[in-house]
Formats: structure tokens, sequence, C-alpha cells
């Protein structure tokens, strides 16, 4: 949608957000607090996608992804207004549902031995809950943490390839130590090592030591990599710089996300797993919450971008199926868009696009006017700054 047809969407922007986060998420999360989720998921894939052992679980992949992306939110807590209500109902239902997924007496049990996948649901489950440390770990009961920090571990016989998999490992490590009090910091430090050596320059890591045009920067590598230095500089003094460098490249690749999103909300399709559709803006989403845009970047010129680009996405039909799931695809239903590993479950991690909704109502992120963004002011015969690139 252009910018002259969303100018009047002050009031509208965090309801459109909100209705659409909990549209995505509501199916996840209610079906598995009624450990019914195995059951109705529906697992979708690719005539190309390989021959998979991990069908049976595959349901889980839905869960840490959505968590998330909507544990921000929800750490704001309850209140007395609508907004809060509905946030106090999907803070026990996740507790409920968190607490079915460990339960080896649920049918929505996770066996952790069954696929290296419990490795990555791990990694996001984690992310999510480090972002809510009061409102859903705070709000587990001990049964569960236990039997989460059980699962956690058992992840320690995975290998993960010598990509962007060494994050997920160095997640779970973090998550360890954050909830349990101990890690095995060999684990965390390869992972900042490697990722360290990694650097492309300009904001952008490979995954692994090669380069990939693909959005995988956003769905994984910054995010994880913040978060996990982020914990690590509170035990180990020495990791600040690398946390500092960061930081910086964090902000940059922002940057560079913002004037990716078209006046009509579009984006380009580039790389793997493109079905993770509003993921590809996590990190521009993340700087927003954080209270890190670039100076470049005004909150009310980033909400319009990115509220262009989730109507874009989502209300383009076909995008969730008659029974409310999403499909795959980008825009719409487009099943032949499902990289061979890829599920149906695999794309909720959608829900990461939806981070600035943890800033409180009265943020400016949500209170200043919508303005232009970058492609709108570059085609429209407007000002905008030139684009630098960065060193460090």
């Amino acid at each position: 949608m252009p910018y002259s047809q969303i100018h009047d969407t002050l009031n509208n922007d965090r309801q459109y957000w909100i209705q659409t986060l909990v549209k995505i998420a509501d199916p996840v999360i209610s079906n598995l607090s009624k450990d019914q989720l195995k059951k109705n998921i529906p697992v979708g894939r690719s005539s190309s996608a390989l021959a998979s052992s991990r069908e049976f679980i595959t349901h889980m992949e839905a869960v840490g992804r959505t968590i998330a992306g909507t544990a921000p939110w929800l750490e704001l807590g309850p209140d007395n207004t609508p907004e809060g209500k509905l946030r106090e109902k999907y803070i026990k239902m996740m507790c409920k549902a968190l607490a079915n997924s460990v339960n080896p007496e649920s049918n929505d049990y996770f066996n952790s031995t069954a696929t290296r996948q419990i490795l990555v649901n791990s990694a996001f489950l984690i992310q999510g809950l480090l972002q809510a440390p009061t409102q859903l770990w705070g709000n587990l009961d001990d049964t569960t943490r236990k039997r989460l920090i059980e699962q956690w571990k058992s992840t320690r016989t995975m290998k993960p390839g010598n990509n962007n998999w060494l994050l997920f490992s160095a997640m779970v490590e973090c998550g360890l130590k954050e909830f349990s009090g101990e890690w095995n910091f060999p684990t965390v430090e390869r992972a900042l090592t490697s990722h360290r050596e990694w650097y492309k320059g300009d904001g952008v890591y490979g995954d692994g030591a090669d380069f990939h045009l693909d959005y995988y920067n956003s769905y994984v590598i910054h995010p994880m990599l913040l978060q996990i230095l982020k914990v690590t500089v509170k035990q180990r003094p020495s990791f600040q710089s690398f946390l500092n460098e960061e930081w910086i490249r964090f902000i940059r690749y922002a940057e560079i996300q913002e004037r990716m999103i078209a006046p009509d909300g579009s984006y380009p399709v580039l790389g793997r797993s493109v079905s993770y559709r509003s993921a590809a803006f996590q990190v521009l989403g993340a700087c927003a919450l954080f209270g890190k845009l670039p100076e470049s970047l005004k909150p009310g010129q980033v909400r319009g971008a990115m509220t262009a680009m989730l109507k874009r996405l989502f209300e383009q039909p076909g995008t969730f199926d008659k029974e409310g799931w999403l499909t795959i695809g980008v825009c719409g239903e487009q099943p032949e868009l499902g990289d061979i590993y890829l599920s149906t479950p695999c794309v909720y991690l959608c829900s990461l696009g939806f981070l600035p909704l943890g800033l409180p109502a009265n943020d400016p992120f949500w209170c200043n006017p919508v303005e232009p963004w970058t492609s709108i002011k570059a085609f429209g015969g407007i000002d905008f700054p030139i684009d630098k690139f960065i060193k460090p």
C-alpha cells in the first residue's frame, strides 16, 4: 500500500499488528495448549522436498518460532486494557502449551532424541524466553522448567553444521546459563569466534565461510549473535569489544533493510527460505525494539515501511488456509517455494517480524506520525540521505 494511502493510520497500526500476530500465532498456541497441535497442524511440502524422517514431529517447528516472535509483546504483561487482557490470555495459554510440549504423557510431546530439529526449536524458544523472563519463564511451573532444561541439555549430542547452526547450539548454552546457572562455554566460544571470522563487511556475515545472498543475516545470524554476546559479556567481559562491533553491524544491517522495502511494501525475493516472509525484517524490527534505530531512520518512517510490508504479505488471499493456518509461500499460497528442508510449520518464523510490539503503546514508534520511507522518497523526488558503508 503506497504512502499516500496509509498516512492516516496513526491510531490503527498497532491494532493491525496485534490482530495479524494473533491470527498467525493463535492456531499454534491454542492447539498446543489443548494437546492437539500434532493432530491438527497441516504439514505441507513442495514436490521438490526430500523425504523426511521428522514428519511425525515437525509440528514442534512452529512452536519455538512462534514464541520467539510473540515473547516481547507478552513481556509487557497483563493490564486492564483490552490489549493487556489479550496478553494475559496468551501468557496463560503459552505456559500451558510449553508444559504439554515437554510432558512425556502428552500427545504433543517433543521427543528430544527424534531429530536434530529439536536443537533449532530449542534455540528459537530460548530466544523468546530470554525476551520474556518474567511473563513466560517466570510463570512456568517448576516441573516444566526442569523438563525444558533437560531437553535443552539433550541437544548437546547433536553436532551442528559449520554455519549458522553453530548459533543454535550457542543459544541453547546461553539459555542453560541464564535459566540453570551452568553452560558449556567452549560451544559458545566456537560460535562467536567462527562468526567473527566470517564477517564479510558492511554489516553482513557469511553463513559459514561463504557469502549467501539471502535473509539469513536477519532470520538467524544477527539476532542470535547479538543475544549470545549479551549473555556472554556478563561472564566473559573480554567479549565486550565484539559486542560493540556487533551493535554497529546490527544497526547498519537494519539501515540496509529499511531501504529494501518498496513503496508498496514489497521487497526483493532472494535466496533460501523466502517463505519465512516477514522474518526477513527481524533485524529492522529488533532495532526499533531495542531503541537502536540508526540516526537516518525515524520511528514513524520504520513503522510505515514495516506496516506496508506486513499488509503486502498477510492480506494476500491464500496466505492462510481455510482453517487459519499459514501456507507455504511469500505472498499467498506458493507451495513450490518450499525448500527441500521446509514444511508448513517452519513458516511460523514470520512471527519474528513483529518484534516492535514489545514496545509500549505510548512509545514514539507507535505514537509518531508515519513518514515516507527511503524508497518512497527516492522514487518520489524527495531528498533522502546518501547511503554509506561501514568499515568495522
